[in-house]
């Protein structure tokens, strides 16, 4: 961001933990409100299943702490990934980025991003932290300059990073308890489909929405920690290309029975209707639609 933002950056910064890597950018002159505060541009890239951010609690506490007028603009994960390029190439760039750019960007665009090492003593959360955390300045640094802030996850490389989610109205309109074991799920998956818990009258339930196989966020295969093996699939973490640790030994998902045992419940999931057929096949935005169609 230009730098006649840092004070602002700063003092955001100061009152706020960042869970998502945050850079610093810009290209426009500041403005100020109707009452003469400053106006922050923040654009996000978040899931289009999240929360908007400015309905947040989290973001109200963040304006007053900062004394000025934050104006939040959200991309989704697949839009930014079709505009980052012809963005970034045409010089738009918000004030604060949140979860938009790499280290790569920040090199190849460098004069667009601020250099937050000098005002570090402005921030003193950030300065707390990178001290802890002696590491996380490297992830972040280019030459001597800090382009943008790392994000922080804590304890949560060290357990299961992608989590399931069962609908517990429909729980609830059925009878059911929440199952414990991939039987029960199963059981539970059936009756979504044939006793109508949206009350609807139509058999138009999706009994399980998935995404694809892969290693990454909102994987199915999370599955694998049923049989004792912890996923984190998570920021580009090793368990993104299929690694993991058993009793002190590094292995790979690709030879584990665990995955074996996955894949096969899955396809007896789909053979039954229970999750989509196409689910290998379609495009995000199919999943995105079916997830947040009704609520």
């Amino acid at each position: 961001m230009a730098r006649r933002s840092v004070r602002l950056l700063a003092s955001i910064v100061a009152v706020a933990t960042m869970a998502t890597a945050l850079a610093a950018c810009g290209n426009k002159q500041a403005t100020t409100d109707e009452n003469g505060k400053p106006i922050v541009n923040i654009l996000v890239r978040r899931n289009v299943t999240d929360h908007p951010m400015q309905d947040t609690q989290y973001t109200k506490d963040l304006e007053a702490a900062c004394d000025c007028t934050i104006k939040w603009q959200e991309v989704s994960d697949n839009a930014w990934g079709q505009q980052k390029s012809a963005k970034m190439a045409a010089g738009e760039f918000p004030d604060i980025g949140l979860s938009l750019f790499s280290m790569v960007d920040a090199a190849k665009y460098s004069t667009y991003f601020e250099d937050l090492k000098p005002h570090l003593d402005k921030m003193p959360n950030v300065k707390e932290f990178l001290k802890a955390q002696p590491g996380a300045a490297k992830y972040v640094t280019d030459g001597t300059k800090i382009a943008m802030l790392p994000s922080d996850r804590g304890k949560g490389y060290g357990v299961s990073g992608t989590h399931m989610f069962i609908n517990k109205t429909w729980l609830d309109k059925l009878g059911l308890e929440m199952p414990t074991t991939w039987d029960e799920l199963e059981n539970v998956l059936e009756a979504f489909k044939t006793q109508d818990p949206n009350d609807n009258g139509k058999a138009d339930e999706v009994p399980m929405n998935i995404r694809g196989l892969g290693f990454g966020l909102w994987s199915p295969l999370t599955l694998m920690n049923s049989e004792g093996v912890v996923t984190s699939f998570m920021g580009g973490s090793a368990s993104e290309q299929g690694y993991y640790v058993d009793n002190g030994k590094v292995k790979s998902y690709y030879t584990s029975d665990a995955l074996k045992d996955v894949v096969s419940y899955l396809h007896g999931l789909m053979a039954k209707g229970l999750i989509p057929k196409d689910v290998l096949t379609r495009d995000a935005s199919q999943y995105t639609s079916q997830t947040v169609s009704d609520g």
